[in-house]
């Protein structure tokens, strides 16, 4: 068997593109029209298997900017992951894999991967870790009642559509992202494939969105994308039939974040209210007066690896000055492997390799799982995920590492 890593040529691009439509379900035997495609992933963005001069297996990672923690890093947003039945169980992925990381490694290209994992232990093999939860709500809107204490919405609601209102959602949204953690900075087909159409997990795909901004005193302060479909089935048949997908929203106060549920509550003829991907820490569980009515599901979601630990940790704000050492095991990228030294400050951070005894020892997965503040070090070492010295002062480690949000992107790729 002749196995070959390179990218695909353009000549390619109906093979490349035919492989993961097999492996994800969507094939119909008709060519990618580049007219009509959601995405495009250009050649120099991929990397593929061909075994015997045949496409094997696909892989391809976008350029994103990507926050953490407020910070901004580059991150490779790998993509259309897939191998072909009959080539499969040969260690295609794991070549790549090893091809990729070494060469974006060597040439200083971005220091950290991403992915949504179809099957979350695929990536796990490769030092990937699951670094944010989702979370799914669907709630009737007679239930949509908030607890007395929080701030009431007096502004106004203004339909915008997508061509004049896009320059105003983009301002919007950029402003939102940049104190948070995990979102991308979106590119134009994201917003018009994930923000202004889209699918849904329960299938439903209904049709172009509808916008909304909130205004108080002609300010916008929050705006929300939606669509709605008809479903009645089931239980809903004797009464409203409809379902609202919210596909996208932001706010910028907690009156703001009120004034998006009651523009939805009143949906008189929809039986539910969705959201198919929010945040761990969206406030709507703690804004109401039945929170179970959410029917709140928790999902993996965001999975990253470290590629170059030594210049990523650097890009990231940490909460609280001090230093700590710690040893990480890293066998795909051993240049990760060893002890380190991180010292946060006012100023500014910097990562130091260092033969001090560690405080925390811990795998490269790990480190990933602490660096986004989905596991907290205390944690971390309570999980079996770290080894703590004796003197290992896990309150300075959680003060340093802590994030002001959760983890969270709310965009597909």
């Amino acid at each position: 068997m002749a196995l070959e890593i390179r990218p695909y040529r353009e000549e390619e691009e109906q093979a490349f593109y035919r492989v993961p439509a097999i492996v994800f379900g969507n094939y119909t035997g008709k060519p990618r029209d580049p007219e009509r495609a959601e995405f495009v992933l250009r050649p120099e963005w991929s990397l593929c298997a061909f075994e015997d001069g045949e496409l094997a297996t696909t892989y391809g990672a976008f350029p994103f900017q990507h926050r953490l923690n407020g910070g901004v890093t580059r991150a490779a947003g790998v993509t259309v992951v897939g191998t072909l039945p009959q080539y499969r169980r040969r260690g295609h992925l794991r070549k790549i894999m090893e091809t990729d990381f070494k060469r974006r490694y060597e040439q200083q290209l971005e220091p950290l991967a991403i992915l949504l994992a179809s099957i979350a232990s695929i990536y796990q093999r490769y030092g990937y870790s699951c670094v944010s939860t989702a979370v799914r709500f669907e709630i009737d809107p007679r239930w949509v009642n908030f607890v007395p204490s929080l701030p009431e919405a007096k502004g106004t609601w203004r339909e915008v559509s997508k061509d004049d209102g896009q320059p105003l959602l983009q301002e919007m949204y950029d402003e939102f992202m940049a104190p948070r953690n995990g979102y991308l900075r979106r590119a134009k087909p994201m917003w018009d494939s994930q923000v202004h159409a889209g699918g849904t997990y329960d299938g439903a795909n209904p049709g172009p969105s509808l916008l909304a901004v909130y205004e108080e005193g002609g300010e916008p302060q929050a705006y929300i994308a939606w669509a709605a479909k008809w479903l009645a089935s089931g239980a809903d048949t004797g009464g409203p039939g409809q379902r609202v997908y919210v596909r996208d929203y932001v706010y910028k106060t907690p009156a703001a974040y009120r004034a998006i549920w009651e523009y939805l509550k009143k949906f008189d003829l929809a039986s539910r209210i969705i959201f198919d991907c929010a945040p761990l820490d969206d406030p709507a569980f703690h804004i109401m007066q039945d929170p179970r009515e959410l029917h709140a599901q928790q999902r993996d979601w965001l999975h990253a690896r470290i590629l170059d630990l030594e210049r990523l940790l650097p890009l990231r704000p940490y909460g609280a000055e001090g230093r700590v050492v710690f040893e990480v095991r890293d066998e795909m990228c051993p240049w990760n492997a060893g002890r380190w030294a991180l010292e946060a400050g006012a100023e500014g951070s910097a990562v130091t390799r260092t033969q001090e005894s560690p405080q925390l020892t811990l795998d490269v997965s790990s480190l990933a799982q602490i660096l986004y503040g989905q596991v907290w070090p205390t944690n971390a070492v309570r999980y079996g995920r770290a080894e703590a010295s004796r003197d290992a002062d896990l309150r300075l480690w959680d003060s340093i590492w802590r994030t002001n949000y959760a983890p969270f992107c709310p965009n597909m790729f």
